[in-house]
């Protein structure tokens, strides 16, 4: 796609793959803000539009031999998160879990930022366990119904998207909280910079830390501006 100014941050990710990791390293949420214009997110992070720019269509030009998402069906997209950010983002709390409270018990005397994380990111995983449970039990499904229906030309029935709405709801209110999380973990661990004499179990827990909130962010974006709008299209 030609990136303009007037694209929004959701459109961009979308259809550059790789740009996802460009807006980390500006911090520019493509999740919750993937509403912003280009230009409304490259003047709030203070970075210049042609320089986000080229590095988007970079590295973009370097793994386009990925598949790009839009163009799978629904079933396959449901499939793709299942497998792939739900058992990536579970793997890393399961990681990352121990550490937090082990840093926190040896280090938080001296930096006590890492007691306050500890307990943000016990949080955080009581949340994305939640949402991956909604997801599973209600959004999918949901979903599922009106792909089905849209197959055999019937009318999706007020029941469906009732539970769809109520599924898009409360998975909304879940995000908005993993996002506000993540981002006072980044305040307080100083972007996830170590101090000089951290411990390796310390630098292994910034740095796990800061890959997961850059997959919550990348499945927050999957749902939130790729699969629910799909879905939304059918009943249009």
């Amino acid at each position: 796609m030609q990136i303009t100014k007037e694209n929004t941050v959701a459109e961009v990710v979308s259809k550059n793959l790789g740009s996802d990791y460009v807006f980390s390293k500006y911090k520019i949420d493509f999740c919750c803000g993937g509403g912003d214009t280009l230009e409304k997110a490259c003047k709030e992070s203070g970075v210049d539009f042609d320089i986000l720019k080229q590095e988007i269509e970079t590295i973009n030009n370097k793994i386009s031999g990925e598949t790009n998402i839009e163009e799978l069906d629904i079933p396959t997209l449901i499939s793709e998160v299942k497998g792939g950010f739900h058992t990536t983002i579970s793997d890393g709390l399961y990681e990352i879990l121990p550490y937090a409270a082990k840093v926190a018990q040896v280090h938080g005397s001296e930096h006590k930022e890492v007691i306050e994380i500890n307990e943000l990111i016990i949080a955080v995983e009581m949340v994305i366990t939640e949402t991956f449970k909604n997801s599973i039990m209600s959004l999918y499904p949901s979903i599922n119904e009106i792909v089905d229906a849209n197959e055999k030309s019937e009318e999706v029935t007020l029941e469906s998207l009732q539970a769809l709405q109520k599924a898009i709801k409360r998975n909304e209110i879940a995000q908005g909280l993993m996002g506000d999380s993540f981002k006072e973990i980044s305040k307080l661990s100083s972007n996830y910079t170590t101090p000089e004499s951290a411990c390796n179990s310390y630098k292994f827990l910034y740095k796990n830390l800061q890959q997961l909130e850059h997959q919550v962010h990348k499945y927050m974006h999957f749902e939130k501006n790729v699969l629910i709008p799909k879905a939304l299209n059918l009943i249009e």
